[in-house]
C-alpha cells in the first residue's frame, strides 16, 4: 500500500493510503456483477484510489440538509486481512444485496462506492440504460432542522460530473484546520491541509477561525 498522504485528481484532493490498481480485481468484480465499470470511475481507480474524498455535494432532495458528504471511499481489492471485508468494493456490494436498504429501494445494478460516518451511501449505476450515473441514499433523522425521512436521489450523470460538483463545507474546513493548527508548520499533513484550503477556499486565511 502506498505511503503517499494524498493525490490530486481532476482538481480534487484524494487522501491515502492508496492501494495498487490491479486490473484483475476490476475484472473479477465485473464478472460477479455481470456489468462493466464506467470509464470515468475506472480512470479514477487507476489514478487515485485512496480512502477519503473530503468534500460535500449539494442535493436539493435532502433539504433542509442539502449539503451531504460521502467522504469514505470503498477500496478496490481486499482489505488488510486479505478479505473482501467492510470498506472494499466487492465486500460492500455483496452486503448491500442482503441489507435492509435492498428491501426498501431497488438496488439492482447499483455498486456502493462510498459512504459517510453514518449509513448514507453513494452508489454507481451500472445498469445499461443509466450506466455511469450516481445515486445516493441519505438516512433521515426525526429532529428539528434535519432531513425527516430517508431519501434516495440522483447525484450526478457520471463520476467526473460528481467530482466537478463537489464543494468544501466551511464547517469541515474549520474543523480540519483546528486539527492541525498546533502542529509543526513543516508537518506533511498540515502542509497538505493548507494546500487543500488554498485551492478550494481562497482567502480562508482571513477567516476568524484561521486568523485566530
Amino acid at each position: 500500500m502506498s505511503e503517499e498522504l494524498s493525490r490530486w485528481y481532476r482538481g480534487r484532493l484524494v487522501v491515502g493510503p492508496f492501494r495498487p490498481f490491479e486490473a484483475g480485481e476490476v475484472e473479477g468484480r465485473e464478472r460477479e456483477m455481470g456489468l462493466p465499470l464506467p470509464p470515468s470511475y475506472r480512470s479514477f481507480l487507476e489514478a487515485a484510489a485512496g480512502e477519503r474524498l473530503t468534500y460535500s455535494v449539494r442535493l436539493p432532495a435532502c433539504d433542509p440538509e442539502p449539503l451531504q458528504s460521502f467522504d469514505d471511499l470503498y477500496q478496490l481489492g481486499r482489505d488488510n486481512d486479505g478479505e473482501y471485508g467492510w470498506g472494499t468494493l466487492l465486500g460492500e456490494y455483496r452486503r448491500s444485496r442482503e441489507g435492509w436498504l435492498a428491501h426498501e429501494f431497488p438496488l439492482a445494478g447499483l455498486l456502493p462506492i462510498a459512504r459517510n460516518g453514518g449509513s448514507d451511501t453513494l452508489f454507481l449505476d451500472l445498469n445499461p440504460a443509466t450506466h455511469g450515473r450516481l445515486h445516493a441514499f441519505v438516512q433521515g433523522i426525526p429532529l428539528p432542522g434535519c432531513l425527516s425521512k430517508g431519501v434516495f436521489t440522483k447525484v450526478a450523470d457520471d463520476f467526473d460530473a460528481y467530482l466537478d460538483s463537489l464543494v468544501v463545507d466551511p464547517d469541515l474546513a474549520e474543523d480540519t484546520w483546528a486539527d492541525v493548527v498546533d502542529s509543526d508548520p513543516t508537518d506533511p499533513w498540515r502542509r497538505t491541509v493548507e494546500e487543500w484550503l488554498d485551492e478550494e477556499l481562497p482567502g480562508w486565511r482571513a477567516e476568524p477561525w484561521a486568523a485566530a
